[in-house]
């Protein structure tokens, strides 16, 4: 660890940093050389911290079962660490790693229950996952405990790590529609959600299937998912669908060739819950990004 500098600060910029990372999915050579100096500097200091250090190495070079046993050894020095177990959840959730984030979140929720901080920071890793049924009982949990229960779970948007910077929308335009948005009166709850699953008999974790495929593809690509937003599209000739907006730090053609591109991936996989018509995802640009995009 280098000689000067507080090492809490020092260990959370870290981690701030190569979380950012990771969601891009590029390997910078020399940042992945960094960590193994900064985690050996930790090992005589906080162990449980050089451990964590070296399951981002690891996950940065896409070794995610040597990353978890990393993890593991953290939590076994800290066994009672919120902190950790729900860095080693982010982890999992920028990385695409749904089944995982729901297997590692069922083992750690009786310890995060009470934490309040650490389960804001759960609801958001499960919602940018497309856990929503595990999140939304989690943020009704926080509000009975008397916390800030976070984003709606339907219409929400979820993010890891840096909140993102999403720029500024521009204004509409001033033409007014004589009739309303057909989700103007709809009014849409998660039992509705869970209902149009169950008529395709899918579980309440069908979502997050094609939600952590999607993460996977783009981090392949170097393509980072800043926020992951979940919404409804109501249809007057059958039931309503779920939605998600993958917003991707990229220009706009960019975002669109890879959404392109993935449709024939979902067409490879075949999910059901895309296919049924009860699920659809589009990968967005940032709004900055598009503003850029548009001066040039």
């Amino acid at each position: 660890m280098p000689s000067s500098g507080n090492p809490d600060r020092i260990f959370n910029e870290t981690l701030i940093e190569k979380l950012e990372e990771l969601k891009g999915g590029a390997r910078d050579m020399q940042s992945v050389e960094i960590l193994p100096t900064m985690r050996d500097g930790f090992a005589s200091v906080d162990v449980a911290r050089s451990w964590e250090l070296r399951a981002y190495a690891c996950a940065a070079n896409d070794s995610f079962d040597n990353a978890e046993e990393c993890f593991e050894c953290a939590l076994r020095l800290k066994c009672s660490d919120t902190k950790v177990m729900v860095r080693w959840l982010a982890m999992l959730g920028v990385t695409g790693q749904a089944d995982k984030v729901k297997e590692k979140f069922v083992q750690f929720r009786s310890s995060l229950d009470g934490d309040l901080i650490a389960m804001g920071a759960a609801i958001h890793v499960l919602g940018y996952v497309g856990l929503l049924h595990d999140a939304f009982h989690l943020r009704e949990r926080v509000a009975a405990l008397g916390g800030e229960p976070g984003p709606d779970v339907i219409g929400g948007e979820f993010w890891l790590g840096t909140p993102p910077d999403l720029g500024i929308a521009e204004p509409l335009s001033a033409k007014k529609y004589s009739d309303p948005w057909p989700c103007g009166a709809y009014k849409f709850s998660l039992a509705d959600a869970e209902e149009i699953l169950a008529d395709q008999g899918l579980s309440t974790d069908a979502w997050s299937e094609p939600i952590g495929c999607a993460l996977r593809f783009l981090r392949c690509r170097g393509l980072k998912v800043v926020a992951v937003r979940s919404s409804f599209i109501p249809h007057l000739d059958g039931p309503s669908s779920m939605h998600f907006q993958l917003v991707v730090q990229a220009k706009p053609d960019v975002c669109w060739d890879a959404e392109w591109e993935f449709c024939g991936v979902l067409v490879e996989e075949s999910f059901l819950v895309i296919d049924s018509g009860a699920a659809s995802i589009a990968f967005i640009p940032t709004l900055m990004e598009s503003s850029i995009a548009n001066l040039a």
